[in-house]
C-alpha cells in the first residue's frame, strides 16, 4: 500500500485569501491519500478530565442526603449506575463537582466528561481508554469499525480499583447508542460495575430509558432556608433572610436563578440592590410558571433577559451582543481562551475592544458566564449554562444584531484554528478541543442559510473533520462529516463548502473500508470543483488525485496511471517541478510501476525522487523518507538485501525520531526490516522485529488492517 505523508500548512485565516484556501485543499489530498493515524500518546490516569471544581460556589448549600450517599456509593461501590436528574438549574452538576472532588480528596481516581455531544463523549471516552493502557492498535480497530467502543472502554476500566467517571449533562440518551445497543441494556456505554462509580447527571428521569441496573435521585429545587442562604451568601448586604427567602420563592428555588440574582445583587453594575427591590421588579412569580407547566428555560429565561436589560439602560448593550455570541459555541464546554480573540469581539462593541473586557466583566457580575478565578492567556476558558445558551439562542433572527453575532461567531472559531495542522499530533488536542464549538456555529447558521458566513462554517468544520481522520478518528470523521453536511445542504451542490465537507467525507469512507462509496464520492467532487474551479484547479487536482489513488490500492492499474499522469502534467506546469504537491504525484506513480513489477524503472525514479525531495523538502521531511522506504522495497525485489537493508534503516531512524514507535509509516518499515533480514537468512534478528510490531498492534494483522499487506510479507518470509 502507498504511503502519502504530506506536512500541510492548514491555514484558515480570519479573513481568508483565494489562493490560502486552495493551497490548503490541495494539502489535503496528501492527508486523506495516507490510511494511516499518529499515535497518540497516552496521558496518566490521573491528569486527564479532570472535574471542574472551579464552578462550585464557595458555600455549598442543602443535598446533604443525596451527597451522603454518592460518599458511601464512592467509598463502596454498589453495583449501580447513579443518576442524578431534575430540571435545568437544580445543581444537579454541583453535586456531582462536588463528589468528584471529594472522592479526587481521598485518592479516587476521577474522570469527567462531557455528555452534551456525541463527539465529545466519544473522544473522552477513548482519551480515557488511552490513558488507561488500550493500546493504539485497538483504538483504531474500533475506530475503523472493526471493533466495539464501549467492550474496549470497560475493558480497562474493570482493571482499576476505586474510581468516578461522571458524564454531565446528558439530556440526549441516544448518545449512548452503540448500533442496536440502548443505554439501558447494561453492555453499553453503561454498565453495572463494583470496580468503580458511574455518575450521570441529565434531565431525563424516566428510568424505563436508563435500565434496571440505575440508581435514580431526584435533584428538585432547594429547601427554603438553604435557598435563602444562597442569596445571602451571595449578597450578604443585600437584606435579611426573611426578604431572602421571599425572593427565593419568587425564582422558584432553584440555584442557578440564585446564583444568577444573587451575583447580580452584589455586582457594582446592579441599579436593584436589594433582595425586596429586585422582587419587587419581577412581573410574573416563577413558581407560578413552574407549576403551570411551563419549560425550565422559560423559567429562568425572563430573569436572565432582564438583568440584559438593566446593563444595556447603563450603556453597556455590548453585554447582550457577547452573550448572544458565546451561546452559538457548545453549551456546558469550555470557550478556550484561543477562541476569545478581543480585536474580533471589538465587532460587537463598534470596535472598541476596551468595552469587551467590560462587557465581559459585565456578564460575570450577574452570573451569566463563568470566568476562571486566575485567568491567563494560556487557561481563560469561559463557560456559560447549557439553559443560558438555550435560551439567549431563542433570541437570534435575521436582524442585523443576529448578522453580527453570526460574522463574529464565525471568526472566532476561524481565529482559533489559523495555523493549525490536520496531521500534527501536537495541534490535535487544539483541533478536538474547538470541534464541538466548530460544529454548534455551523448548526446555528444553518438556521439562517441566507447567512454568507454559511460556507466558512462549513470548511472549518471539513478541516476540523481531516484532523480527527489524521489523528485515527475514522468513525467520529464520519459522523461530523455527514452532520456538516446535514447542516450546510443549503449551500448548494458547487458551494467550496459543500465540496469540502464531502471530500473529508470521501476520506472517512475509505479510512472505514468503503472503497466503492469513497471512489463515488471523489468523482463527484472532482466533476463539481473542475466545473466551479476548471481543469487545471488545484481543488480539482485533489480530487482527480485521489481518485487516482483509490484506484491504485484496489489494483486497477491503468486507469490509475492514466488519471495520475493527467494530474502531474499539469501540477508540473502550474506548479513547478519542486512543489510538493508535484513529488507526491510523482510518488503514486513510482507506487504504480512498482506494483506493475516495473522494478528497474521504478528503482531509477525513486532514486531522483528522494533526491529531489532531499533538495526541496529536507531529509527528514515525511515525503522524502516515504519514497526512500519505497526504493527500499525495490532493492528487496531485485534481490539487493544489504542495500535495502541500509535504507530500511535509514528510514526507520527518521520515522522513530519525528513520528514515534507507534506510528503506522514506523511499523510499516519496521515490518519490511523484518521481510529484510528473513530473506537475508537472519531470522532470529527478523523475529525480533517483527514481534515489535506485534507488541504494538496485540496480535498479528488481519485484512483489512492498512498493515496487512506488509505484515503478510514478513510473516511469509520468515516462514519460508
Amino acid at each position: 500500500m502507498l504511503t502519502l505523508i504530506g506536512t500541510a500548512a492548514g491555514v484558515i485565516a480570519v479573513i481568508p485569501a483565494f489562493l490560502q484556501l486552495r493551497r490548503h485543499d490541495a494539502e489535503k489530498a496528501v492527508r486523506v491519500a495516507d490510511r494511516t493515524a499518529v499515535e497518540s500518546t497516552a496521558l496518566h490516569p490521573r491528569t486527564i478530565l479532570r472535574p471542574p471544581v472551579g464552578r462550585l460556589p464557595k458555600v455549598f448549600r442543602d443535598r446533604e442526603a443525596v451527597r451522603r450517599r454518592l460518599q458511601q456509593v464512592v467509598r463502596r461501590p454498589d453495583g449501580k449506575v447513579h443518576l442524578l436528574y431534575g430540571l435545568g438549574g437544580s445543581g444537579k452538576t454541583a453535586i456531582a463537582i462536588k463528589t468528584a472532588q471529594e472522592a479526587a480528596g481521598r485518592g479516587r481516581m476521577v474522570w469527567w466528561v462531557s455528555g452534551v455531544s456525541a463527539s465529545e463523549f466519544v473522544t473522552s471516552m477513548l482519551r480515557l481508554a488511552r490513558a488507561l493502557g488500550a493500546r493504539e492498535s485497538e483504538i483504531q480497530e474500533v475506530l475503523a469499525g472493526r471493533g466495539n467502543m464501549p467492550d474496549l472502554v470497560w475493558k480497562y476500566l474493570e482493571q482499576q480499583q476505586k474510581w468516578l467517571l461522571v458524564i454531565d449533562n446528558l439530556d440526549d440518551i441516544r448518545i449512548l447508542d452503540v448500533a442496536e445497543t440502548k443505554a439501558r441494556d447494561g453492555n453499553g456505554w453503561l454498565r453495572p460495575t463494583r470496580k468503580g462509580v458511574l455518575l450521570v447527571t441529565s434531565r431525563l428521569g424516566d428510568l424505563s430509558q436508563w435500565g434496571t441496573f440505575t440508581k435514580a435521585h431526584e435533584i428538585g429545587p432547594l429547601d427554603p432556608r438553604d435557598a435563602a442562604l444562597v442569596l445571602r451568601d451571595l449578597a450578604p448586604l443585600s437584606g435579611s433572610y426573611e426578604e431572602a427567602e421571599r425572593l427565593a420563592g419568587r425564582l422558584g428555588f432553584l440555584p442557578l436563578a440564585l446564583h444568577h440574582v444573587g451575583s447580580l445583587l452584589s455586582s457594582p453594575f446592579s441599579p436593584e440592590r436589594t433582595f425586596a427591590a429586585y422582587s419587587s421588579s419581577l412581573k410574573s412569580g416563577l413558581v407560578a410558571l413552574m407549576k403551570r407547566g411551563e419549560d425550565d428555560r422559560d423559567v429562568l429565561a425572563r430573569t436572565w433577559e432582564k438583568s440584559l436589560d438593566m446593563l444595556t439602560t447603563q450603556g453597556r448593550s455590548q453585554a447582550r451582543r457577547i452573550l448572544r455570541t458565546l451561546s452559538c459555541f457548545a453549551p456546558s464546554i469550555p470557550i478556550p481562551g484561543v477562541m476569545l480573540d478581543n480585536g474580533i469581539l471589538a465587532d460587537l462593541c463598534d470596535g472598541d475592544v476596551e468595552a469587551v473586557s467590560e462587557g465581559m466583566r459585565a456578564l460575570e457580575s450577574v452570573g451569566l458566564i463563568d470566568l476562571p478565578e486566575e485567568p491567563s492567556a494560556e487557561s481563560l476558558a469561559i463557560q456559560v449554562h447549557p439553559l443560558i445558551a438555550e435560551a439567549s439562542r431563542l433570541h437570534l433572527d435575521e436582524g442585523q444584531e443576529t448578522t453580527r453575532v453570526t460574522r463574529v461567531s464565525v471568526a472566532l472559531v476561524l481565529h482559533a484554528v489559523e495555523g493549525l495542522k490536520m496531521e500534527d499530533p501536537l495541534d490535535w488536542p487544539r483541533w478536538f478541543e474547538i470541534l464541538p464549538h466548530a460544529m454548534s456555529v455551523l448548526e446555528q447558521i444553518s438556521r439562517r442559510p441566507a447567512s454568507e458566513h454559511l460556507s466558512e462554517a462549513a470548511k472549518c468544520a471539513a478541516r476540523a473533520a481531516s484532523a480527527l481522520i489524521y489523528a485515527g478518528h475514522y468513525t467520529t470523521a464520519l459522523d461530523v462529516t455527514r452532520a456538516a453536511l446535514s447542516h450546510a445542504r443549503a449551500l448548494g451542490e458547487l458551494d467550496p463548502g459543500i465540496l469540502e465537507i464531502r471530500h473529508e467525507l470521501a476520506g472517512a469512507l475509505y479510512f472505514t473500508g468503503h472503497d466503492a462509496d469513497a471512489e463515488r464520492e471523489y468523482r463527484t467532487v472532482a466533476e463539481a470543483r473542475s466545473k466551479t474551479f476548471g481543469e487545471e484547479d488545484p481543488q480539482t487536482l485533489i480530487s482527480l488525485f485521489q481518485v487516482a489513488y483509490v484506484l491504485a490500492g484496489t489494483e486497477r492499474l491503468g486507469e490509475a496511471e492514466e488519471i495520475a499522469r493527467r494530474v502531474f502534467d499539469i501540477r508540473l506546469k502550474v506548479l513547478g517541478p519542486g512543489d510538493y504537491y508535484t513529488l507526491i504525484t510523482r510518488q503514486l506513480l513510482d507506487y504504480i510501476a512498482f506494483r506493475r513489477g516495473n522494478f528497474e524503472e521504478c528503482r531509477r525514479r525513486c532514486i531522483a525522487l528522494v533526491d529531489d525531495a532531499r533538495g526541496f523538502l529536507g531529509n527528514e521531511h515525511p515525503m522524502t523518507f516515504g519514497a526512500q522506504h519505497l526504493l527500499a522495497r525495490v532493492l528487496l525485489e531485485q534481490g539487493e538485501l544489504t542495500q535495502a537493508e541500509v535504507e530500511l534503516r535509514a528510514v526507520l531512524d527518521i520515522a522513530i525520531r519525528t513520528e514515534g514507535e507507534g506510528h503506522p509509516g514506523t511499523l510499516r518499515a519496521r515490518l519490511t526490516l523484518a521481510r529484510a533480514l528473513a530473506m537475508s537468512g537472519r531470522k532470529k534478528e527478523a523475529a525480533v522485529e517483527l514481534n515489535r510490531v506485534l507488541a504494538v498492534t496485540n496480535g498479528p494483522v488481519a485484512e483489512p488492517h492498512p498493515l496487512f499487506r506488509a505484515y503478510q510479507l514478513a510473516k511469509d518470509a520468515l516462514e519460508g
